[in-house]
């Protein structure tokens, strides 16, 4: 399907509200490619993994899994790399394992366990490296059990730090004691600049200095004697040797990653698969979608289907939609009736299903049976050709040459109103010359026309629209003040008819009600 394509049967609305959850969910949906014939099978497979998870009692435990999920691929490729993590990223990827095992203890001993590629891999001997303790805690530190050298350093580096604690907390307490004054907790005080007696004094004192002044007041720092300056000397020896030893640490697990680099990989991809099958299960719920029945026969087959764009604006002006049924078994169909009777609407809903599943999605009906196509086309009028200089009709002749060249593979060709951009007479010429030769090819093609005999041949199928109904317009006078008020009068349902029945004038009965003068009416019955 092209672009325009999506957006003109509205696929391109279905399939932005399948909304997963993960990065890598997102990149799974991005990357779908759509089941083309000779793929039945793998679409089948396809619609049991979403059956699968519709009937899995644990689906809610996997989807708050996914949302725990982070995207670690660039941490991943940064090890690959022989980069060393830092202890974020080490941090990252304990989550996703913890994650990874979560996710395989949900999904153990269910219907997707069978398959293969949505089975997740723990990797426990990865884990035990980042949480040598087994404390199972979403959090990761460089532990002293990694080294007994970090676990040496670290007790000498603590022992530092008290000696300096105690000794500096002893000449604070001398301090306090000699000069009746207070600390704070930066290890200073303040003494006011009318305080003379108590400046001269601190002047002499060895054992402070003056670490910042304003125009109210001195403030004074303990200062450190030889044995603090040598003990936080050797303390900050320590700490360098800390950190080059928490590096060689850090150096070694990003080499463990990297040795289970493929692993990882796999399952970033295995949950980004999971996550957008889970996506089209909760959307296909919430749509009441069904499974549909595939086939390798040219056949689509729909009852009660729905076009999800247009149901969902109609409920929201608290209208109904009306479900349509068909059976397209032959390889032209004409849908006919008057305008306003959702013959569009119809032809975008049987695009919109068979597009659906050949994405591997269930379909908003009852029941539907759809063959797969090597390629969808509709034309319904191509705004960014008229924006360039094209007619509506060239437009419509753009879109039928596209379509009319793949038509050597199997295509749904989805046509509304060819050639109704032209003169009359040409343009039933056009319809019933192009509706001869795609009655011949390998395709299914679905046109709603106007014109009348386009459909009338045995190998043609008419569905028409059922059109008006009026159970209380007795004498046939019955006037609207709203052109919308004629929709609960329009039967929408689509009958299949033979060319020699009776094709209702609907367009007239419109004009009348809406209250065009009796004498156009009248006049326009007569050349009819």
């Amino acid at each position: 399907m092209t672009e325009s394509t999506k957006k003109n049967i509205n696929f391109d609305y279905i399939f932005n509200e399948i909304r997963p959850i993960t990065e890598y969910g997102i990149k799974a949906k991005q990357e779908a490619e759509p089941f083309v014939k000779g793929q039945e099978a793998e679409l089948l497979e396809e619609l049991n993994k979403i059956e699968a998870f519709l009937e899995m009692s644990q689906r809610r435990d996997v989807i708050d899994v996914l949302k725990h999920i982070k995207n670690i691929y660039e941490t991943i490729e940064r090890a690959k790399n022989n980069q060393v993590l830092d202890e974020v990223e080490l941090y990252e990827i304990k989550n996703f394992l913890m994650q990874v095992d979560r996710m395989e203890k949900s999904l153990r001993g269910t219907l997707i366990s069978i398959y293969e590629d949505l089975k997740i891999s723990p990797i426990p001997q990865l884990y035990k490296v980042l949480d040598p303790v087994n404390e199972r805690m979403c959090t990761f530190y460089i532990y002293d059990e990694y080294s007994e050298k970090l676990k040496n350093i670290r007790n000498k580096k603590k022992e530092t730090d008290t000696l300096i604690r105690k000794l500096k907390k002893e000449i604070k307490n001398e301090l306090q004691d000699k000069y009746n004054v207070k600390f704070n907790l930066r290890d200073e005080f303040t003494v006011n600049k009318s305080d003379k007696e108590k400046l001269d004094d601190l002047s002499i004192e060895k054992n402070i200095r003056i670490s910042a002044e304003n125009y109210l007041s001195i403030i004074f720092k303990i200062k450190n004697n030889e044995i603090i300056d040598e003990y936080e000397q050797n303390l900050e020896s320590l700490i360098t040797n800390e950190e080059q030893e928490e590096y060689e640490i850090r150096q070694k697990i990003s080499r463990e990653i990297k040795d289970n680099y493929d692993i990882l990989i796999k399952n970033t991809k295995t949950i980004g698969k999971i996550d957008y099958i889970i996506a089209k299960a909760n959307y296909a719920q919430k749509t009441k979608s069904v499974k549909p029945d595939i086939t390798t026969e040219l056949e689509i087959e729909v009852k009660n289907g729905r076009n999800l764009k247009l149901e969902k604006t109609l409920k929201e002006k608290h209208k109904e939609y009306v479900p349509i049924d068909l059976s397209l078994k032959t390889n032209v169909t004409c849908i006919t009736g008057a305008n306003m009777g959702g013959k569009t609407v119809s032809l975008r809903m049987i695009g919109q299903i068979a597009s659906a599943a050949s994405y591997g999605m269930y379909v908003p009906c009852e029941y539907a049976r759809v063959c797969l196509f090597d390629h969808i086309h509709i034309s319904v009028g191509d705004d960014q050709s008229i924006e360039k200089g094209l007619s509506t009709f060239g437009a419509e002749i753009v879109n039928l040459k596209e379509a009319l060249e793949n038509s050597n593979e199997r295509c749904l060709i989805l046509i509304d109103e060819l050639a109704g951009g032209t003169n009359p007479k040409e343009g039933y010429a056009i319809t019933k010359a192009v509706v001869n030769y795609l009655k011949r090819v390998d395709c299914i093609t679905v046109l709603t026309t106007h014109y009348d005999n386009v459909a009338n041949d045995d190998e043609v199928q008419n569905l028409q629209v059922a059109g008006l109904r009026f159970p209380d317009w007795a004498d046939g006078e019955m006037k609207i003040n709203n052109i919308e008020q004629i929709s609960k009068y329009m039967d929408y349902r689509l009958i299949e008819v033979k060319y020699e029945s009776f094709i209702p004038k609907d367009a007239l009965k419109i004009a009348k009600m809406a209250g065009i003068k009796e004498e156009i009416i009248k006049d326009a019955e007569s050349y009819l």
